[in-house]
C-alpha cells in the first residue's frame, strides 16, 4: 500500500538531526522553513506518520500536490495494525487522509476511493477525533467525485461534527471551505456565501491565508452564480493575491475564475489571457480541476475566430479526468458543437450533462443542459417546429427560467427570458431581456462565446432607430445621422413630432399647422410635402427602399412604419405596459421566484426611461404634451410598483431609494410620500421617517389635502399619545 521499509529506517541519529528541527519548526508554526528543512532530507529516505502528513497538508494547501503525493509515499505503511497506539493508528489515518485529498486534485478518483476508505476505518480505530474529521473529509471529497451528493453531505456533517469535538479550527474551516463550495456546485448560492462568511471569519482569526484565500476563491464563485459580478471579481482577486504572493500553484484556480468572470462579461480577451494563464500553471502539477475549466473555457471562447482550436481545446477537456465530473468539458463541447453548426452533436452532449447533472444534483448544469438541448433540437430540425413542437421547447426553456430563478442567477434569467421571446417571436420581451444584459454588465463580446448568447446571435441592428426620450437622435444601422444631412431644423422636427405619436397616424394638417402656424393652410401642406420627401431622404439616402418604407404617407395622414424603424419611445411603452400587466396579475408576495423575476423586469424596464419625451425641447406644443404626460405617468407608475413590491419583500433600503426618486420628481405625489415613510419606519429609521411624515404634512396643506392619519410613524405616534 505505501513505501517498505528502508535500510536508513527513522530512528537512527543521522535521521533524527535531519527530522528533528523539521518538527521543531512545523509545531512552531514556521511552515517555510520545515518545507525549506524537508528538501535537505534524501528524498529516498522514509519519513515518519506524524511528520508526513503535517507537512503533506502543508504542501497541499499551497497547491503542491506532487510534492504532498511524494511526501505521503514516504511513509512505511505496512505496519501490523494490530501493534500500533491509538496515537500511531491516528497519525496513519491522517497519512491516508490526506494522500486521499491529494489525488482526488490530481483527479485520480479510484486511489482517492481506496485511501479514504482506509482512512476512516483506521480512523476511527484510534477514536482520535481529529484524524476522524480528516477522514471523513477525505470520504466527503472521494463520494463527490462519484456523484454521490448524499454520500458527500454525510461525509461532512460525520467531519465537521467531529473536528468540532476535537476544537481543530484549521480542520472547521477546511471543511467550511469544501462544504461552501459543494453548495456552490448545487447551486445553492446564498447558502454557500453564509457558509463562506464564516469560513472567511475563520481564516482571518487563524491567520491561515492559504485556506483563507480558498475560503474568498470558493465565496467568488457563489457571487458569481448570483450573477453579481463586481463581488465575484473582488473577493477572487483577494484570493489570487494571497495564492501569488505565496507562490502557490492555487493561483491558477483564482486566474480560471477571473477568467470566467470575464467570459460572462464578454471580455473575450481579457478571458483568454487568464485562461491561458491558468494552463500555464496548472500543467506542471497536473492539477486536473484548473485544466479542465482552462480548456472547456478557452473552447468556448476560440470557436468563433479559430474552430479548430475550440475543437482542439474541448477535446483535451474531455479527456482529462476531472473530480468534479464530466459536465464542464461536456457543455462546452455542446456549445461549441451548436455554435458552429453541429447540432446533432451538441444534442448528444446536452443530453449526457443532463443525465449526469441529476444524477450529481447539479442544477445550475442541469438548467444549462436543457437550454443546450432545446436550441439544439430547434436548430437540428428547424422545418419541423410546428407550433405543438415549439410550445413543448418553450416548456422545457420555463423549467430551466424556474431553476434559474430559485439559485438567484440573474445573468442566467435574463439569457433564459432572451431564448424564449427569440423562440416565441416576442420583440418586446426580447428587448427587456437585452436590457437587463446590458445592466448586468454584458459586453459585446459575449454574443461571441459559446453559449446560448452566441447560439441564438445578437438581434438584428435596426434599420432605422429614432431615439425621442430625452436627446434626440437617429440612427440608420446603428451610425448617427449628423446634424447636416437633415437639411432644415423642421425635417428634424417632422419626425421628432411623427415619432412622439408612438406608431399612430398623424393628420397632414395638424402636422402643417404645428410646423408653420403662420402660414396659410394650403401653402403649409405644400411644404409638409416637400419636408417629407426630404425626411425620406435623410433615412433612406441612397434611395434603396419604396419611398413608404420608413415613413409611410396618404393623402390625409403620416406616420412611422414601426416594421422598419425602431423607436425608443414606443419600445418602453410597450414594455412598461406588459411589465405593469406582469405585476398586476402576481401581486407580492409571490414566491421568491416570481417577485425576482419581476423585480429584474420592473427595474430594466424603467432603466429604459432615459429621459422625457422631448426632453431637449426641440419641440414643443400639443403635439408632444400628451404623449410626453402619458410616458411619464407610465414610468412614475412602473417605479411606484418597484418600490412598492421591494417594500413588501421586507427590503425596505431598497424601497427607500425608489420613493425618493419619486418624492424629488413631484413633490407631491402622496402615495409616494406614503410609500417612504412606511420603508423608512419599516427600515427602523425612526427619525428620518418622521421627518419625511412632516414634510408630508406640508406638502398636502399646500394643495388642499387632508394628511393621512395613519401615515405618523409608530415611533413618533409613540412619543406624540
Amino acid at each position: 500500500m505505501g513505501r517498505g521499509r528502508s535500510g536508513h529506517g527513522t530512528g537512527g541519529p543521522g535521521m533524527r538531526d535531519l527530522l528533528t528541527p523539521i518538527e521543531t519548526a512545523v509545531h512552531q508554526g514556521h511552515q517555510d522553513e520545515a518545507l525549506r528543512r524537508l528538501a535537505a532530507v534524501p528524498a529516498d529516505l522514509p519519513l515518519p506518520a506524524g511528520l508526513a502528513w503535517r507537512l503533506g497538508v502543508l504542501l497541499h494547501q499551497q497547491g503542491r500536490f506532487d510534492a504532498a503525493d511524494a511526501c505521503y509515499r514516504r511513509v512505511d505503511l505496512d505496519l501490523d495494525l494490530d501493534d500500533q497506539h491509538p496515537s500511531a493508528l491516528a497519525d496513519r489515518a491522517q497519512v491516508l487522509a490526506g494522500w486521499a485529498a491529494t489525488r482526488w486534485a490530481q483527479g485520480d478518483q479510484t486511489r482517492t476511493r481506496q485511501l479514504a476508505t482506509d482512512a476512516v476505518r483506521i480512523a476511527e480505530r484510534s477514536g482520535d477525533d481529529a484524524a476522524v474529521a480528516a477522514a471523513y473529509l477525505a470520504q466527503a471529497l472521494a463520494a463527490f467525485g462519484d456523484g454521490d451528493r448524499a454520500g458527500n453531505e454525510h461525509a461532512y456533517a460525520q467531519a465537521l461534527a467531529a473536528a468540532e469535538r476535537a476544537g481543530d479550527f484549521g480542520q472547521q474551516l477546511r471543511i467550511r471551505c469544501n462544504v461552501g463550495s459543494r453548495l456552490v456546485e448545487e447551486g445553492h448560492y446564498r447558502p454557500a456565501i453564509e457558509e463562506l462568511d464564516e469560513a472567511v471569519r475563520l481564516g482571518e482569526l487563524l491567520g491561515q491565508q492559504m485556506l483563507l484565500a480558498l475560503a474568498l476563491h470558493n465565496r467568488a464563485e457563489a457571487w458569481l452564480g448570483l450573477g453579481d459580478l463586481h463581488r465575484a471579481r473582488s473577493d477572487a482577486d483577494k484570493a489570487l493575491a494571497r495564492w501569488q504572493r505565496a507562490g502557490s500553484p492555487l493561483a491558477a484556480f483564482g486566474l480560471t475564475l477571473t477568467a470566467r468572470v470575464h467570459r460572462v462579461r464578454g471580455a473575450t480577451h481579457q478571458a483568454v489571457a487568464a485562461y491561458r494563464a491558468a494552463l500555464a500553471m496548472g500543467e506542471p502539477d497536473g492539477n486536473a480541476q484548473v485544466l479542465v475549466e482552462a480548456c472547456a473555457g478557452l473552447a468556448r471562447l476560440s470557436y468563433a475566430d479559430d474552430p479548430q482550436a475550440a475543437a482542439r481545446h474541448a477535446e483535451r477537456a474531455l479527456s482529462l479526468p476531472s473530480s468534479a465530473g464530466p459536465t464542464i468539458a461536456e457543455l462546452a463541447a455542446g456549445w461549441v458543437a451548436l455554435c458552429s453548426g453541429d447540432p446533432h452533436t451538441a444534442l448528444r452532449y446536452g443530453e449526457q450533462v443532463r443525465a449526469e447533472a441529476g444524477r450529481r444534483r447539479d442544477t445550475a448544469g442541469l438548467a444549462e443542459a436543457m437550454e443546450l438541448v432545446t436550441l439544439a433540437a430547434h436548430r437540428a430540425n428547424p422545418e419541423a417546429s410546428s407550433p405543438r413542437t415549439v410550445r413543448r421547447l418553450l416548456a422545457d426553456l420555463v423549467e430551466a427560467a424556474t431553476i434559474w430563478a430559485e439559485l438567484g442567477n440573474e445573468f442566467a434569467l435574463a439569457t433564459n427570458a432572451l431564448l424564449q421571446a427569440r423562440l416565441t417571436g416576442d420583440l418586446v420581451a426580447e428587448r427587456i431581456a437585452y436590457e437587463r444584459l446590458r445592466r448586468i454588465g454584458v459586453q459585446e463580446g459575449g454574443w461571441h462565446v459559446a453559449g446560448p448568447l452566441a447560439a441564438i446571435g445578437p438581434a438584428p441592428v435596426p434599420e432605422v432607430e429614432v431615439q425621442i426620450l430625452g436627446q434626440f437622435a437617429v440612427r440608420l444601422a446603428g451610425a448617427a445621422v449628423p446634424v447636416g444631412s437633415w437639411q432644415s431644423r423642421k425635417a428634424r422636427d417632422l419626425l421628432h413630432m411623427v415619432a412622439a405619436q408612438l406608431g399612430r397616424p398623424v393628420p397632414r394638417d395638424a402636422l402643417a399647422a404645428a410646423l408653420w402656424p403662420q402660414a396659410r393652410a394650403e401653402v403649409a401642406l405644400r411644404r409638409l410635402s416637400v419636408l417629407i420627401s426630404t425626411v425620406r431622404g435623410v433615412l433612406d439616402p441612397v434611395r434603396r427602399h419604396p419611398a413608404d418604407r420608413y415613413l409611410i404617407t396618404d393623402s390625409a395622414t403620416v406616420q412611422l412604419s414601426t416594421a422598419h424603424v425602431v423607436v425608443d419611445a414606443l419600445r418602453f411603452h410597450d414594455a412598461a405596459r406588459a411589465a405593469v400587466v406582469a405585476d398586476t396579475a402576481s401581486p407580492p408576495p409571490a414566491g421568491t421566484a416570481t417577485d425576482d423575476r419581476l423585480l429584474g423586469q420592473l427595474e430594466t424596464v424603467g432603466a429604459m426611461y432615459a429621459g422625457d419625451l422631448c426632453a431637449d425641447d426641440e419641440v414643443v406644443g400639443a403635439a408632444v404634451q400628451r404623449p410626453r404626460a402619458l410616458l411619464s405617468a407610465l414610468h412614475r407608475e412602473v417605479t411606484h410598483r418597484l418600490a412598492r413590491r421591494y417594500l413588501h419583500l421586507g427590503r425596505a433600503d431598497a424601497a427607500i431609494g425608489w420613493y425618493l426618486r419619486l418624492v424629488g420628481e413631484d413633490g407631491y405625489d402622496e402615495p409616494a410620500h406614503l410609500g417612504l415613510i412606511a420603508a423608512l419606519s419599516a427600515a427602523g429609521r425612526h427619525g428620518e421617517a418622521n421627518r419625511r411624515h412632516q414634510e408630508y404634512v406640508v406638502r398636502m396643506t399646500e394643495i388642499g389635502v387632508e394628511p393621512a392619519a395613519a401615515a405618523l410613524p409608530d415611533r413618533a405616534r409613540l412619543n406624540n399619545s
